[in-house]
């Protein structure tokens, strides 16, 4: 019976990596999550799975720890953590993990980036991760070095632009059974109307895919502690919804995608920022 659940599992497992297409490099954060994942212009911690350039524009350290849990399943379900630490006058150092499996088969990500911005309107962001793939014995685990980088614009307080690959180099995971690392390259543009209406929009391309994935949202906030959000995705088709709450230095944040296979996919998130207090000499440097 254990071995049959254990293949249960594991058939569940493969069915959302093959419709994630994701090789350990899954999409994170409840609010990327609700707005169709269109977050390539976000400038939060979550950046580190993002687009690293975002974290270039962190004032204070921040963190951050979300879950994703497919078909309702603890062996499904994805844990990722994220830190930000800025560095005066050099830049933002990022660390980020993330988890997916039960003990039987695990995928890891583990990212190590740096951040920086040149002048007021542009930064760039790289990031070197190891990604490890886990098996029971016999099969053992398999782990590999590659990079990911982006860039982006703030072309007007309104308007951010933005693009990142992930994988450049076309690593593979396993030369052996021509296993590769998806190489992802992604676009998109972020609109800010008001302080209450946010618009994102993004072009995201698996370079071992036939269809580019076109991915949308739109963020109303009512009142200033509160977000509402939906979010749509092309290839594969998704649909999604959340809400945010703003309380001071927390971020609390839960979303729900739904897929037509997967069904529906809840997602919840925190950051929490750690305001640094400014002396004098940096009131005057500023």
């Amino acid at each position: 019976m254990r071995k049959f659940s254990s293949l249960i599992s594991l058939t569940l497992l493969l069915v959302v990596n093959h419709v994630f297409a994701s090789n350990n490099n899954y999409p994170v954060g409840a609010r990327a999550a609700a707005l169709g994942n269109a977050s390539v212009t976000f400038t939060s911690v979550y950046s580190g799975f993002h687009n690293q350039a975002g974290l270039a524009y962190l004032e204070n350290i921040e963190f951050g720890f979300s879950y994703r849990n497919n078909f309702l399943l603890k062996q499904t379900g994805l844990k990722s953590g994220v830190l930000a630490i800025p560095i005066k006058k050099i830049g933002v150092v990022g660390l980020s993990v993330n988890s997916f499996g039960y003990n039987s088969y695990g995928e890891h990500k583990f990212g190590l980036a740096f951040a920086k911005q040149f002048g007021d309107v542009f930064s760039f962001g790289l990031q070197l991760d190891y990604l490890q793939t886990q098996f029971n014995d016999p099969y053992g685990s398999k782990g590999v070095v590659l990079g990911e980088f982006g860039v982006m614009g703030k072309l007007t307080k309104e308007l951010t632009i933005a693009a990142h690959i992930f994988n450049p180099t076309r690593t593979y995971m396993d030369k052996e059974t021509s296993d590769r690392v998806p190489t992802i390259i992604k676009a998109g543009l972020g609109y800010e109307f008001s302080e209450k209406l946010l618009t994102s929009i993004e072009l995201e391309k698996d370079l071992d895919l036939p269809k580019p994935n076109f991915k949308a949202g739109i963020e109303y906030k009512p009142y200033k502690a509160i977000a509402l959000r939906v979010g749509a995705n092309s290839y594969p088709v998704k649909a999604s919804f959340g809400v945010g709450v703003y309380l001071n230095k927390l971020a609390l944040d839960v979303a729900s995608e739904y897929h037509q296979t997967l069904g529906f996919i809840p997602q919840f998130s925190l950051r929490y920022s750690i305001i640094r207090k400014k002396n004098n000499a940096d009131d005057t440097a500023n």
